[in-house]
């Protein structure tokens, strides 16, 4: 309830008191029109209206700042509170503009406080800040940056301190096409580009390429063209996650296709000539050949062409800590990988291809990278191949050909001198007396004479004649390009270097020595191979049956 004003004489009332009446009955300040209060010059209060409580609750202890402008009013000087905060009646903040007006009355300054509550208003200006902020943090993460262009396609607004790596004010004024690597920028940024965004490959303020998820949207449609507004988000990351995915996937499809290839060969030589053509084929390589490394280091051919530079290129490989080496000759550029295996070097794959092509690419290298591996392998592989094949044709005693590995030989060559017209005698060799060693002298003596016969044929024979020892005592050797009488001296001088061998029976009257059976085989002779093998065989029964230490000659 409104305070109720002393009685006033006939004189004219003080403001103090102009004030106090507006507060009786009816007045005008008895209306809830926001709050007001009325303070005597002693603090007071003398009049206030409904809506004064919280204001009413602050003259008991009021805060600094509503004391300073208290007394800025007591001291005659109007002030204003913009936003003072009190406690509502419900002991929610409540947020009022006070204007305080000096009243000077009789016994001093009283002051009129006036009021508006701004609480909503307030409320209302914080939200909007709040949604603004949210606006552009969401426009932050959905964009590197906003931009407008002008009627004339060029760039009226960007923002962020940088785009593209460019200052805004370096944008200003320049159409967007000036910026792109590739057609196509301006109608990117002028919102005819897809609902969903365009991607656009610009020219960074580095000059590296950047690629734009641009999205636009025209000022006004339809209508003559009067600019475009949107965003632009850099996303040159995941283009480029994209690439290497793809690339992860292409090399992954020609490893598949490497190894299917290599699969489906079985032998190891088979499979490096396959690896070596799909090599070639996969980088579009024009040469390309296969080395292994023997125990001493030395390199050997396993297929594919020579080029006068490779022996820099392998030796450039060899140094290299990686084992890669990279070099050029002429119009080509060549690229050499070491094969490991378990840590040793095994091999090399070296590849040459025309400059035409390019720079080897990081497929190139992947893919090769993956092949050299594999060839270790095979490698590996044919080394364990030609043991085995070595343990199966080669006497284990005499490192001479078994049966099996001397008939192999002898085919192929009787199969070349055929072709070129060449004679040849085959020699079969028995060792006279071979028992007695064993039965007087034990088994290590006779391995130790059979070992000795072996040395014997090597020295007499040319280093090109197959020797073989069938079994037993019996040993083989072919001779190519030879006629009768140079057969039968190469007889005559075996049994003459056999006299070494009576050393191994000492005080025997059956010395040790060679009965030799020899089979000619004339140019023009068609025998098959057992023929020829089946009339020396007949040779060797003529010398058992006929004498020992002699030869035969069958034609």
């Amino acid at each position: 309830m409104p305070n109720t004003p002393t009685h006033m004489t006939d004189r004219d009332p003080t403001a103090l008191e102009a004030a106090a009446r507006l507060f009786a009955g009816d007045g005008p300040f008895t209306q809830d029109r926001g709050p007001m209060l009325l303070l005597g010059p002693d603090g007071g209060v003398l009049a206030a209206n409904s809506g004064a409580g919280p204001l009413r609750a602050a003259m008991a202890a009021p805060a600094d700042e509503l004391a300073k402008a208290l007394a800025t009013a007591k001291g005659g000087t109007p002030a204003r509170l913009a936003a003072l905060e009190l406690a509502g009646a419900d002991g929610k903040p409540v947020s009022f503009d006070l204007t305080l007006l000096p009243c000077p009355g009789a016994g001093g300054t009283g002051i009129l406080i006036a009021g508006r509550d701004i609480s909503l208003e307030r409320a209302l200006r914080g939200a909007l800040i709040d949604s603004r902020q949210r606006f552009k943090e969401l426009i932050d993460a959905a964009a590197d940056f906003t931009w407008e262009v002008d009627g004339e396609g060029a760039f009226a607004f960007v923002s962020g301190p940088l785009a593209m790596g460019y200052p805004p004010a370096d944008l200003i004024g320049r159409a967007p096409q000036d910026f792109a690597i590739a057609e196509g920028a301006q109608q990117a940024f002028d919102g005819s580009g897809p609902h969903g965004g365009t991607e656009i490959w610009m020219r960074g303020a580095d000059r590296r390429p950047i690629c734009l998820l641009v999205q636009a949207q025209p000022l006004s449609v339809p209508g003559p063209f009067r600019g475009a507004r949107g965003l632009a988000r850099d996303i040159t990351a995941q283009k480029t996650r994209e690439t290497e995915l793809a690339d992860a996937r292409h090399r992954e499809r020609l490893v598949v296709h490497l190894l299917r290839s290599l699969r489906r060969t079985i032998d190891p030589a088979e499979a490096i000539a396959t690896a070596l053509d799909t090599a070639i084929q996969a980088v579009g390589a024009d040469l390309g050949r296969v080395l292994r490394f023997g125990p001493e280091g030395a390199a050997e051919a396993l297929g594919g062409d020579i080029t006068p530079a490779d022996p820099t290129l392998i030796q450039a490989a060899q140094q290299a800590p990686e084992g890669v080496a990279l070099s050029q000759d002429g119009g080509r550029l060549g690229l050499a990988f070491l094969c490991r295996h378990d840590g040793r070097r095994v091999g090399m794959l070296i590849l040459w291809r025309d400059m035409a092509r390019g720079d080897w690419l990081a497929d190139d290298l992947f893919l090769l990278g993956e092949l050299a591996e594999q060839l270790a392998v095979l490698i590996e592989q044919l080394k364990g191949q030609e043991r085995l094949r070595h343990l199966s044709t080669t006497d284990a005693l005499t490192g001479l050909l078994n049966r099996r590995g001397f008939e192999t030989t002898l085919a192929r060559a009787v199969g070349r001198s055929r072709q070129a017209h060449h004679g040849g005698a085959l020699l079969y060799v028995d060792l006279d007396n071979f028992k007695q060693i064993n039965d007087r002298f034990g088994h290590a003596q006779g391995d130790a004479a059979l070992i000795a016969t072996a040395d014997i044929l090597r020295n007499q024979l040319r280093a090109r004649d197959p020797i073989g020892r069938l079994g037993g005592d019996e040993f083989v050797a072919w001779l190519d390009e030879i006629d009768r009488a140079e057969a039968i001296a190469k007889a005559v001088a075996l049994q003459e270097a056999a006299k070494s061998l009576e050393s191994f029976a000492p005080g025997s009257d059956r010395p040790l020595g060679f009965s030799i059976g020899i089979a000619m085989l004339r140019p023009t002779d068609a025998d098959s191979l057992d023929a020829l093998m089946a009339r020396a065989d007949e040779a060797m029964y003529r010398i058992k049956h006929g004498g020992k230490g002699s030869y035969v000659v069958v034609e």
